[in-house]
């Protein structure tokens, strides 16, 4: 009766069954003696730790089962990856290419959206606190932007003013395009959608510190003997010193998809015509 007992006892404690969803960490300890499993983590609970330890006692075995909560107990680092870390701080150098399609654009203004681009290179600083859901981040780098015309019509200087120009008669290959350079700083609030779904979306303004602007004008034209390549390169366009965009990218498994808006003109008012700039592409 007493072997029956405890061989029905054994096997009721064999089946007794515990779930712990996602843990972080499972340590098994085996040697002739003993059995220990340790589970470090679970979710929704980092600090979670479930140990079970099995002794052989005289071809019998003792089974000890306990949960806490206290890391410090077990003697070292839950994850040492950092996941359990208060916080985390990362550098990241960024890469952006897209195109521009200029809104609030004057009647008789025709903006080619291929020979309008935009080019970014960011060194950015993220901050992640605890859990890393959420990221706060800034950062330092160069944009260069070109907003460029169709073939029918020229920027061209009236003394401080830039105004729209036209091509000399018969000329061909034309290009025409102001250009502005800007050392920027953004300031970004990101929200991570879960390992499970890769999605990330960046919001934030972009200060913009323009620091150099001009427009340039090229074409071909030719007489009876002669081809002749024209290209013009004219400074001092008043462009504005400070402008602000609005700037969002999406991302996913790390390549993310950028809109930029700016509610500000490109140019001061009277120095030219007046339009805003709004961009898209590419942003790593």
């Amino acid at each position: 009766m007493a072997m029956m007992l405890t061989a029905v006892a054994h096997a009721a404690e064999v089946n007794d069954t515990t779930v712990i969803s996602n843990a972080r960490q499972v340590i098994v300890v085996t040697n002739d003696s003993i059995q220990q499993v340790k589970i470090l983590g679970k979710e929704d609970d980092d600090r979670y730790v479930y140990e079970n330890t099995i002794q052989l006692v005289d071809t019998n075995y003792v089974s000890e089962q306990r949960t806490y909560r206290d890391l410090k107990a077990l003697g070292f680092e839950l994850n040492k990856k950092g996941d359990l870390k208060k916080h985390s701080n990362v550098l990241t150098l960024n890469f952006g290419l897209g195109v521009s399609v200029p809104t609030n654009v004057p009647d008789g203004m025709d903006f080619k959206p291929m020979k309008s681009l935009e080019a970014m290179i960011w060194a950015i600083y993220n901050h992640t606190p605890y859990k890393g859901k959420n990221t706060f981040s800034t950062g330092l780098g160069l944009t260069a932007r070109f907003y460029g015309l169709g073939s029918n019509q020229m920027f061209t200087k009236d003394g401080s003013t830039v105004v729209l120009g036209s091509y000399p008669e018969g000329s061909d290959y034309r290009s025409s395009s102001i250009s502005v350079g800007s050392l920027s700083v953004p300031f970004f609030y990101t929200r991570d959608f879960g390992k499970k779904s890769h999605f990330k979306l960046s919001l934030g303004p972009v200060v913009n510190f323009n620091f150099m602007g001009n427009l340039s004008n090229s074409y071909e034209t030719s007489d009876d003997i002669f081809d002749y390549s024209i290209y013009a390169k004219a400074q001092g366009i008043g462009y504005r010193p400070v402008t602000i965009d609005f700037m969002s990218v999406l991302r996913f498994y790390g390549i993310g998809l950028y809109m930029k808006y700016s509610p500000q003109n490109v140019l001061k008012d009277g120095r030219g015509p007046q339009f805003h700039p709004l961009s898209f592409g590419l942003f790593f």
